[in-house]
């Protein structure tokens, strides 16, 4: 069976006898995903953009949280990564600024998240 490691994205091919207590590549001890179990679906960018989006800042809050047990902005990121290569569109609001910071080199861009400055 192959399983995808949500923390690094490796694929990797196992033997459903064997006991696998963590990815073999990074070493993450939460629970892999089954590489060949997948979905095809039709959402418009815009959705798409709204799911990632809302999933990232989510991911980001929680993250910090003194009972985060993963490093879930990184899992998240992973997953938007793995969907970026399927739109031109930025989903998520830290790539949005890259591409702002790109076009418009020379403007200033402050970001706050929950009231303090931050730099995505």
């Amino acid at each position: 069976m192959r399983l995808l490691c949500l923390h690094c994205r490796e694929i990797s091919d196992v033997e459903q006898t064997e006991t696998e207590s963590c990815c073999p590549v990074c070493g993450d001890v939460n629970i892999p995903a089954y590489a060949d179990d997948t979905v095809t679906l039709t959402l418009t960018t815009h959705e798409l953009r709204i799911l990632t989006m809302w999933a990232a800042n989510w991911a980001a809050k929680i993250d910090t949280t003194p009972d985060a047990y993963y490093d879930a902005a990184h899992v998240i990121t992973g997953i938007c990564d793995h969907l970026a290569q399927y739109t031109d569109a930025p989903l998520t609001l830290t790539q949005e600024f890259a591409d702002l910071r790109a076009t418009f080199p020379d403007a200033t861009v402050t970001v706050y998240r929950d009231g303090q400055e931050t730099d995505l």
